[in-house]
């Protein structure tokens, strides 16, 4: 058992890698998803979307950042059902999909957490019966293949697998910065530096070192390393992008709850990663969607 999945895990990359070399130039497939491949359990690998997830409330439309670095910050200050402009921090399991909970549109600001429940359930979660409340099972997304079931959200347990179980899990991770915007990145499975570039992997020197400007960057994003820009969030009409001092956060929904209150999600700042971490349900934060590799064929 173990022989096959090594050689379907070297199919995997093989597939992937492939991808990579077609479009060296931007590092992208066809249907938005970023080139590299990732492990996020023995047995799934994945391919992420090319930027955080972004909503338009008056068309109702979806669509993925252009780049990896994009965040929207203040402008989520203007959510509502008729905003003209576009948003990127949402409420906990806000696809539009009716699914129980009191507040469940994209645009939702309720701030009682407990209205953010699939089904009014605790320990529902954005899967099985509930998967249409992850926001990219339900939506099609304009520049990630405009077809509904195509994305979804990491778990709580693929977050902690990714971060800190897949082989070599601690080099592959580390504080960077393009240009000005702090955030997280990510090493994918058979990962090679490219010519010129240099790596320094976890938050120790917190947004120190790995910096890059934005055509060094573009090098790692054709080799398929991925950018989880430092978002902040959102409480209400309120954002917060700094904390830390002068220093940017990142907070990432997963598909997992925890309690009444509090979802599981992944945090990143100048002093810790933690994938394991875990926010009210209320708050407006980052969604980084991934694609199975299988749909990549």
């Amino acid at each position: 058992m173990k022989t096959l999945r090594l050689l379907t895990f070297a199919a995997v990359l093989l597939a992937l890698f492939s991808a990579c070399k077609e479009d060296t130039s931007a590092g992208l497939n066809d249907d938005g998803s970023l080139c590299g491949v990732f492990a996020v359990s023995d047995s799934t690998w994945v391919a992420f979307s090319r930027g955080n997830l972004q909503y338009q409330p008056s068309s109702a439309t979806w669509r993925f950042a252009e780049s990896q670095k994009e965040t929207l910050g203040r402008d989520n200050e203007n959510i509502s059902s008729s905003y003209t402009g576009w948003i990127d921090l949402f409420g906990w399991g806000t696809s539009g999909w009716g699914s129980g909970a009191e507040a469940y549109m994209p645009y939702s600001t309720s701030t009682l957490s407990t209205n953010y429940m699939p089904g009014g359930d605790t320990s529902a979660n954005l899967t099985g019966i509930y998967a249409n409340a992850d926001w990219g099972q339900y939506n099609p997304i304009e520049n990630g293949g405009n077809t509904p079931g195509r994305w979804r959200t990491l778990t709580k347990d693929e977050w902690t697998y990714l971060l800190n179980q897949r082989q070599g899990a601690s080099q592959k991770y580390g504080l960077a910065k393009i240009d000005n915007v702090q955030g997280l990145v990510l090493l994918p499975e058979g990962w090679t530096l490219p010519d010129g570039m240099e790596f320094t992997p976890g938050f120790e020197n917190g947004y120190k070192t790995n910096r890059y400007t934005g055509a060094k960057w573009s090098k790692m994003q054709s080799a398929g390393a991925v950018f989880l820009p430092a978002a902040g969030y959102r409480e209400e009409y309120t954002v917060f992008t700094k904390f830390q001092g002068d220093d940017g956060c990142g907070f990432y929904w997963s598909s997992t709850s925890l309690s009444a209150p509090n979802c599981n999600i992944l945090f990143f700042g100048k002093s810790a990663v933690n994938p394991n971490n875990f926010s009210k349900r209320h708050f407006g934060l980052a969604v980084r969607l991934v694609t199975p590799t299988h749909l990549l064929d």
